[in-house]
């Protein structure tokens, strides 16, 4: 097995950047111009630990494309089902549980919309820079598309709207049409923020961020991240309060305790990796 063979244990990506390195590596340790069987063993069990790890990275952030886009699934069902919820009354003896679910919901959505706004406020700046030299055209596509994804969004939601201040609840609970309508909705609202989350990222990769913009919003990103769950756990928890359902509160309740473990964690993950970045940054510049 020549050298260059004994590259290809690794993957395509490690190769074209550290391939040349290693290689001239390999020729400086030969003997009369063969490897031996032990750098070849070495050289080998590397390159398959190195596929490893990459198919363990892969895995992990499919993982996580895979979580966020049901989380936004999710909570466009919540947002479909808002209207029937609202018009739906508590058991009298659940009316101080009902109210507090209530205030925890809109303190939830508040932090949501609290975090989104704060993280593209950061990126403003580098926005208008590139947007005033002629950036529009290279979103213009994602963004045509996100918009009218919004307007078929809010068309079908206000469709529910209409239909539940019209009909009983105990008439649409039974209704296979509004069954699905209700699923619709929450189908074209996650295609609209799944359109939006496109064209911020393609957005994003446009923009010249300063290394202290990109640490500040590596810390919004989980943040809003578990501000999600979080708004989330507490609909999920008024839902049990508005439908007297012992599940829904000890779903809700569980995602809650999860994610005063694994927040926390998260967000010193985040701050530990913008410090890197500044670091970086001012190490590059001391140059």
């Amino acid at each position: 097995m020549k050298p260059p063979r004994l590259l290809r244990w690794y993957p395509r990506a490690w190769r074209e950047r550290y391939g040349e390195e290693l290689l001239a590596l390999i020729q400086d340790t030969l003997d009369d111009g063969r490897p031996t069987w032990r750098l070849r063993f070495g050289v080998i069990w590397a390159g398959l630990r190195e596929r490893g790890h990459q198919a363990r990275r892969t895995m992990v952030k499919r993982g996580d494309a895979y979580a966020r886009w049901a989380c936004i699934f999710i909570a466009g069902t919540i947002i479909a089902n808002l209207p029937g919820d609202f018009k739906a009354l508590p058991p009298p003896t659940r009316a101080w549980q009902y109210t507090v679910a209530l205030w925890a919901l809109i303190a939830a959505v508040v932090l949501t919309c609290a975090v989104v706004l704060a993280d593209g406020m950061v990126a403003w700046p580098a926005l208008v820079r590139f947007l005033r030299t002629g950036g529009w055209p290279k979103v213009r596509r994602r963004v045509t598309w996100a918009a009218a994804a919004t307007g078929l969004a809010a068309g079908a939601l206000a469709a529910v709207v209409l239909t539940v201040r019209s009909h009983p609840l105990t008439r649409l609970d039974t209704s296979l049409t509004y069954i699905v309508g209700l699923l619709g909705t929450a189908a074209a609202l996650t295609v609209a923020v799944g359109l939006w989350a496109a064209a911020a990222g393609a957005t994003a990769r446009h923009l010249t961020l300063t290394p202290r913009v990109r640490a500040a919003q590596l810390v919004l990103n989980s943040l809003s991240w578990t501000a999600m769950l979080f708004l989330l756990s507490a609909n999920l928890i008024w839902n049990s309060a508005t439908q007297a359902s012992v599940p829904w509160l000890l779903v809700g309740v569980s995602l809650l305790v999860l994610l005063s473990i694994t927040a926390p964690r998260r967000i010193r993950g985040a701050v530990r990796q913008g410090r890197r970045v500044r670091a970086r940054a001012a190490a590059s510049r001391g140059r």
